[in-house]
């Protein structure tokens, strides 16, 4: 919560295979990538590998591998490459989309094609995969790509294209947004690496990397839409399709409406604010892209626009929809032309009423929002028995379907997963924290939906739900005390959301940690416990369960793998676990970090971590196995690059003494000082924050400073940091925090927060009135009751180490702020096993890890308790001698 909307004007339209066009850095709150990784456990993100259910679903089952080729497969392709390839490391290469009616048919033809002309390729392993990379919210840049060929060369290529283009000619396939389509079957084209290489982008980002015609490592543009480099080699055969295809991205004439701004996007198509040029009417454009967007049914957008069509018309006239003007198709597209209804949509009026996010909450703030979610609320359950009345089940419910008029009136938005009363379909879709556990469907989903409503309205955590089943409960049993609803909430309420399960040992200390009863001790220990209970020795991905990116980088590193919650256990008074040691040893061996080698992400925290559990030759093996040419394509930045790996040597230089290390930190600053020296392009998407922002750099600064008295370091340093405050805004309530251009974030990572620690210790060495100020205005961003996740990187664990640093360096006095911040981790804390835990990002599944689990909130409790200044590794002063 607490986010800004998007600034709004005017964009060009491109209507074709892309859709109309975004603005250059728009970006939506929304994190869907976690959705793939709900699907194989009920309480840990996991792989969506492991959701096959065995061999028999592979689509390479029967399929013989001749001799002379090489079959490797990964979580996310199955590889084939004859031993006699020899391929260029870029170039043209060949996507094929499917649809998972056709899918093995596709794939036998490829695979006829391509054996025998000794054609690498690769594919997606099963069908699960398949449903997955067109699911409405997959990627929109890899989607719709099946298979993947290489060929050698521009004549291979246009054999291939001929030739398999013939063989799957009126095949049906999702269009592929960034590729060129080959004539009117499943084949695409598109100019891209062959190998994996990185290169730094524009903002210091460790990206995917092609070679212009110098040789230089640029980065491979792998975006929605199709883009050729400017200077890519493009045969002729190609070169009049390309030109018809930019033609094709021009609004054509017959499309007779001007697009303002893109309102939200998915795989499945977008939703635009448009005028009809034929009336000057404001609509909103519903756009549906054939065989893509696909929900858990397998019905793809355009067959859930027919739907909402359906409905619409069913409604018409009810007062509690928009009205439907027309349907049309514009080049591949569907789309619906529908009233544009003036206000706000009902999550947005939570996110700028709400006042439990905003410092000094007054009671009298508190009674007035909550007359206000009464009243709406009761609209909305008026509006739904409309719908019902009418034989529609909504299926969608929740607050950003919901849109408030200027007058208070309200009107239900998006009924592609809608049904009729009379066949209750279960929806494939819905809305995590307002889709009911128990299979609730047709209309008793929907009341089950407007009851996490009006829970939201008041303590948005509802997703957490499934995870708890004793969590309604005390949630609404929270509201109940803190806002001033009426005597009939609660049973209203709870009759609805049927808690499956009376309060358990977990939710009698989530009570007495709200009542502030002093059960630290008990937490911390249940905290150990619950750790070392998820604990899977067994598998060789991860040992224990974090974040997705355990899965989309690695499940060892110290932000979300094994070696950040190693060394959290032991900091914390859990003791070393040798065992879990040595399975975080064999996984470095057998290559788990890959290239991975900066401090959060890879290698280097590895090392970090050995050292601190008295593993110090392990950890110099390892940093001894760090090849130089690692440096030249890092990130810039805290997280997986130089900044990190810079601080970690100058760690390892007071620990050892060696000189060496100390040698290998000041070539690391004069890289960094390189690739940050330029300014960045003001067109460029630039992160900001401590982990993928300046401020990162400037904590490596501030303590080369430290290590060597250059003040050269200290003045780069401050440099850094007002890069980054410049990406800060004051806000009314007298708050700093993060401008991301649709929403402001106060946390570690990402936010003000992480600039803010750096920023203490800057102006222990340079006081400066105006950024003591800006200080304050950051802690106080830090202050608020509610805070919608409870991680160390991006949630409530921060912002309570973060205060708890202030508070005991002296700068900012916030003691009874972090005692209320203590307090409320009752209302995040879930029982597993038995034992204390906490929902990871996203808030879906428990995490274990550092960056977003309970490893990171048992570093904030310490840093809370005991005066800990070192929650994160590095922000304390250098451990080195005094130069």
């Amino acid at each position: 919560m607490g986010a800004q909307s998007p600034a709004e004007g005017a964009v060009r339209i491109v209507v074709g295979a892309r859709g109309p066009a975004v603005p250059e850095g728009s970006r939506w709150s929304m994190d869907v990538a976690y959705e793939k990784f709900c699907l194989a456990d009920p309480v840990f993100y996991d792989s969506p590998a492991r959701v096959r259910t065995g061999p028999a679903e592979a689509l390479s089952a029967g399929r013989v591998v001749p001799h002379g080729w090489v079959r490797h497969e990964n979580p996310e392709w199955v590889h084939l490459t004859p031993t006699s390839a020899r391929l260029p490391a870029q170039g043209w290469k060949v996507h094929v989309s499917a649809t998972p009616a056709n899918a093995v048919e596709v794939l036998d033809a490829v695979w006829g094609y391509c054996l025998p002309r000794a054609l690498p390729f690769k594919f997606l392993p099963d069908l699960t995969a398949l449903l997955l990379r067109n699911g409405k919210y997959a990627d929109r840049g890899g989607s719709g790509k099946f298979i993947t060929i290489y060929p050698a060369s521009t004549g291979e290529l246009e054999q291939l294209l001929d030739g398999l283009g013939a063989a799957l000619d009126g095949q049906p396939g999702p269009y592929i947004l960034n590729d060129l389509r080959w004539g009117a079957g499943p084949l695409h084209v598109r100019y891209g690496a062959f190998r994996r290489r990185f290169c730094r982008a524009p903002g210091g980002e460790r990206v995917p990397a092609i070679a212009d015609p110098t040789g230089r490592l640029v980065p491979d543009f792998r975006g929605p839409y199709f883009e050729v480099p400017p200077w890519a080699p493009v045969p002729d055969f190609l070169a009049e399709r390309i030109r018809a295809r930019l033609r094709d991205e021009q609004a054509p004439a017959d499309f007779p409406y001007t697009v303002a701004r893109p309102l939200h996007f998915s795989n499945g198509g977008g939703v635009y604010l448009a005028t009809d040029t034929r009336t000057g009417r404001r609509v909103v454009l519903r756009e549906a892209r054939p065989h893509a967007g696909l929900d858990a049914t397998g019905r793809d957008a355009v067959r859930r626009l027919e739907r909402e069509q359906e409905v619409l018309e069913k409604l018409a006239g009810t007062g509690v929809v928009p009205e439907l003007y027309e349907r049309f198709t514009c080049w591949e597209h569907h789309f619906l032309a529908e009233e544009y209804v003036e206000g706000a949509t009902l999550g947005r009026m939570f996110v700028d009423r709400y006042p439990l996010i905003h410092p000094e909450a007054t009671e009298a703030d508190v009674a007035e929002y909550t007359a206000w979610a009464l009243d709406v609320l009761d609209r909305v359950r008026e509006g739904l028995r409309v719908v019902h009345d009418h034989g529609i089940a909504f299926g969608d419910l929740h607050p950003h379907n919901v849109i408030v008029r200027p007058d208070g009136q309200i009107r239900f938005v998006d009924f592609e997963a809608a049904s009729y009363t009379t066949d209750e379909q279960r929806p494939g879709l819905g809305a995590p924290g307002f889709a009911p556990p128990d299979g609730r469907r047709g209309t008793a989903l929907d009341r089950y939906a407007l009851a996490c409503l009006r829970v939201a309205a008041f303590l948005p955590l509802t997703v957490v739900f499934p995870l708890a089943p004793d969590k309604p409960r005390a949630l609404v049993e929270t509201i109940a005390r803190r806002f001033p609803v009426p005597a009939s909430y609660a049973p209203e309420v709870l009759a609805e959301l049927r808690p499956t399960a009376p309060p358990g040992r977990i939710g009698a200390l989530a009570d007495a940690l709200d009542a502030g009863d002093g059960v630290w001790p008990v937490l911390r220990a249940s905290l150990h416990r619950g750790i070392l209970a998820g604990a899977t020795p067994e598998r060789d991905d991860r040992l224990f369960p974090g974040d997705i990116r355990q899965f989309t980088g690695n499940g060892v590193g110290f932000a979300h793998g094994a070696a950040g919650v190693l060394h959290v256990l032991n900091a914390t008074g859990a003791g070393r676990h040798p065992e879990h040691e040595d399975w975080l040893l064999d996984a470095v061996w057998r290559g788990q970090c890959g290239d991975a080698v900066g401090f959060f992400d890879g290698l280097h925290g590895v090392a970090y971590a050995l050292e601190a559990l008295g593993r110090r030759d392990d950890a110099l093996t390892l940093l001894d196995g760090v090849p130089d040419t690692a440096l030249d394509t890092a990130s810039a930045n805290l997280f997986d690059g130089l900044a990190g790996i810079g601080l970690n040597l100058l760690h390892f230089a007071g620990r050892t003494g060696a000189g060496e290390f100390r040698a290998r930190a000041l070539d690391v600053a004069d890289r960094l000082v390189d690739c940050t020296a330029v300014p960045p392009d003001p067109s460029a998407v630039r992160r900001a924050g401590l982990m993928h922002g300046p401020s990162g750099h400037a904590l490596f600064l501030l303590r080369l400073f430290e290590a060597t008295g250059d003040r050269q370091f200290l003045d780069l340093a401050e440099t850094a940091l007002r890069r980054d405050l410049d990406r800060a805004v004051a806000l009314d309530d007298g708050t700093v925090q993060v401008d991301e251009g649709f929403r402001v974030m106060p946390y570690v990572a990402t936010g003000s927060a992480g600039t803010g620690f750096v920023l203490d210790e800057f102006l222990r060495h340079r006081p400066d009135e105006e950024l003591a100020g800006t200080l304050r205005g950051i802690a106080r961003a830090a202050t608020p009751e509610f805070v919608i996740g409870c991680g160390l990187f991006n949630g409530r664990a921060g912002l309570i180490a973060f205060l708890a640093r202030l508070r005991d360096t002296g700068r900012v006095e916030h003691g009874p702020v972090v005692e209320r911040h203590l307090r409320r981790l009752s209302w995040h804390l879930l029982d597993h096993r038995g034992h204390a835990a906490f929902p990871g990002d996203q808030l879906l599944r428990l995490s274990m890890d550092v960056a977003t689990g309970s490893a990171g909130i048992l570093l904030a409790v310490a840093a809370a308790l005991d005066g800990d200044h070192a929650t994160f590794p590095f922000l304390s002063p250098w451990e080195g001698v005094t130069p």
